[in-house]
């Protein structure tokens, strides 16, 4: 009856929410565990992105991490074009220089136009080539509907996405960079003196939130894409057309505040396998199709979301059988505890110190286990520490060049409830 209860009140909600909508408003909210479309308003008509484009500009930089062609520690300039970008942006001059770092912080928190364009002209020569290159990716990732003019999101009426494209975009974000993904809980960042709040306030009053964009402009009104976990239940919204950030913020809570009485706690939506190439500016002649508005996106195997048949556009849609369960995937073999002289790296992930060596890399071993991709490529070890008459031995996780690169792993472990700090390796 409580649930009952609550779905009732939540439907209301909902119904005061559209009661005056516009022809601006699109919605998509999905079981990220299942794919499973959990409640859907105009998800494939055409809308205009704002600084969603900046989720695409992020996967791009992620993955040149992944591929060795950019790092944290990268220098990236600002040209006079960069700089003249029209704010929000982090108001610098002409030849300033940002770590990439910095800059990834900057287009999650404030939103920084200047920022994106800076970082396009770096990768691509011009922010034109980058705009090609992001339509390309995002067609690689199954955005049939999503077309890029610039990296930033400001206006341009070509510029076009759909609440659907944006869900199959947060998906990919997850599965495919997640060393990378806890940077969009990010909810401060300072640079140049300065402290900038994040624009997604949900990160701040709606428990389990952890990322990921928000996007005004006039024409395309207040939009967000929300990701919230609570327990095993994962869920992940896209709101377009707001007429007010606080309308916006109180639609999506109404969402996902419904989603999470439906979500399932089982995890049976299988990632799409990522296959990482060289990411090349596409040459000055690249034309890509227009989308068209009239079809739905081709199914795409390795997307969940994509292969979900379309529900009416209810609060309470009529249940949708969830995908195949993926087949038992087999633990991985206890990491080899290498000596403190192997492993390299300028930093450590250290997640605990232990009275005895076996339960420190019995520790290693179930972090290992609990953590999958985000330690696969870092190298376990246990050091020796004396305390007065104390022995104790340390936990850790090496092959960190950068501290902010080891602060990302850290980040993420925490949210998985493992303590962690980042040690400067002696």
């Amino acid at each position: 009856m409580a649930a009952l209860a609550a779905a009732l009140t939540l439907n209301a909600a909902l119904g005061r929410v559209y009661a005056e909508a516009t022809g601006r408003h699109a919605v998509l909210v999905i079981d990220a565990n299942t794919g499973r479309v959990l409640y859907e308003r105009s998800a494939d008509e055409l809308r205009i992105p704002a600084s969603l484009v900046k989720l695409m500009t992020l996967y791009v930089i992620f993955e040149m991490i992944e591929t060795g062609q950019l790092t944290y520690k990268t220098r990236i300039s600002f040209s006079a074009n960069a700089v003249g970008a029209a704010p929000s942006k982090l108001d610098v001059a002409e030849g300033t220089e940002i770590e990439l770092i910095d800059a990834i912080k900057a287009l999650i928190t404030k939103s920084a136009n200047d920022v994106a364009v800076a970082v396009a002209e770096h990768i691509s020569g011009s922010e034109e080539r980058f705009a090609q290159l992001l339509t390309r990716k995002a067609r690689h990732l199954g955005m049939s509907h999503t077309q890029f003019r610039n990296a930033s999101g400001l206006p341009d009426d070509d510029q076009v996405t759909t609440a659907r494209d944006m869900v199959t975009l947060a998906l990919r974000l997850q599965d495919d960079f997640p060393a990378h993904y806890p940077l969009f809980a990010t909810r401060t960042f300072t640079w140049g003196g300065d402290t900038f709040r994040n624009h997604n306030t949900l990160l701040f009053n709606y428990p389990g939130l952890d990322g990921m964009k928000t996007g005004y402009t006039r024409a395309s009104g207040f939009n967000l894409v929300a990701s919230v976990r609570r327990g095993q239940k994962h869920v992940i919204a896209a709101y377009f057309g707001g007429t007010t950030a606080a309308l916006r913020n109180a639609a999506v809570r109404v969402h996902l505040d419904a989603a999470l009485l439906k979500a399932s706690e089982a995890k049976t939506r299988r990632p799409a396998a990522l296959r990482i190439a060289q990411v090349k500016a596409a040459p000055a002649s690249a034309d890509v199709p227009a989308p068209q508005p009239a079809a739905r996106p081709p199914v795409r195997a390795g997307v969940e979301i994509l292969r979900v048949r379309p529900v009416s556009a209810t609060p309470a849609p009529a249940p949708v059988p969830p995908a195949p369960a993926a087949p038992p995937v087999k633990r991985a073999a206890p990491p080899a505890i290498l000596p403190k002289a192997a492993v390299s790296g300028a930093f450590h992930v250290q997640i605990g110190a232990f009275q005895s060596q076996g339960e420190a890399e019995r520790r290693l071993a179930s972090v290992r286990q609990q953590a999958g991709s985000l330690l696969a490529a870092r190298a376990p070890f246990t050091t020796e520490v004396k305390l007065g008459e104390k022995v104790l031995y340390r936990a850790r996780y090496g092959g960190f060049d950068a501290q902010a690169s080891a602060a990302v792993v850290c980040d993420a472990l925490k949210r998985l409830s493992i303590e962690c700090l980042v040690m400067k390796a002696e």
